[in-house]
């Protein structure tokens, strides 16, 4: 799956209309990953705690493992690496329905609001009707207030009848070696 789109606005190269090829990324891509990964940490204020290169492996080898259950649409802007949106495609036992989950989007800082982002979602969803998705789900953090723009203007449904749980790595520890 390689399209491309037309992103309106000139924060890509000075040129209107500029095209931006968004593909599903493959192990080759990996050391494009790496970086990007590295720029979300920067977005986030977290500390790179691996070298690029051992990242870029890492995703080469969990990413695109046959089982990983990720799939991650890779924005290019001229040439280089710009933004993804990572996603897992699932099925909803409840709704007997196939769906999707977002993990992440992110767009690099110097290229924001020049339609890369829904771009990427307008890529999600040509995915979605192909594979015949019926639900697409995600989350964003109630400070991000770009993001939850972002999202509104795309579409308006914020649902909060639903609770977020996670287990980290530390605390899921604790939990098995209690059972």
């Amino acid at each position: 799956m390689t399209k491309t789109y037309k992103v309106p606005s000139s924060n890509l190269d000075g040129n209107h209309g500029t095209a931006l090829e968004i593909r599903l990324a493959d192990e080759t891509d990996a050391e494009a990953l790496a970086w990007l990964n590295q720029e979300l940490l920067t977005f986030y204020g977290l500390p790179a705690r691996n070298q690029r290169s051992f990242v870029a492996h890492a995703i080469e080898k969990g990413a695109f493992s046959v089982n990983s259950g990720l799939k991650i649409l890779l924005a290019i802007g001229n040439q280089k690496p710009i933004g993804f949106l990572a996603f897992s495609e699932i099925f909803a036992l409840a709704s007997c329905q196939k769906s999707i989950f977002i993990q992440d989007l992110f767009i690099t800082r110097k290229v924001r609001q020049s339609g890369a982002g829904r771009a990427l979602m307008q890529a999600l969803f040509d995915f979605a009707k192909v594979n015949e998705i019926t639900q697409i789900d995600w989350t964003t953090d109630a400070w991000n207030s770009k993001a939850i723009a972002f999202y509104e203007h795309i579409v308006p449904s914020l649902k909060t009848e639903k609770i977020l749980y996670r287990l980290n790595k530390e605390r899921l520890n604790q939990i098995m070696n209690k059972y």
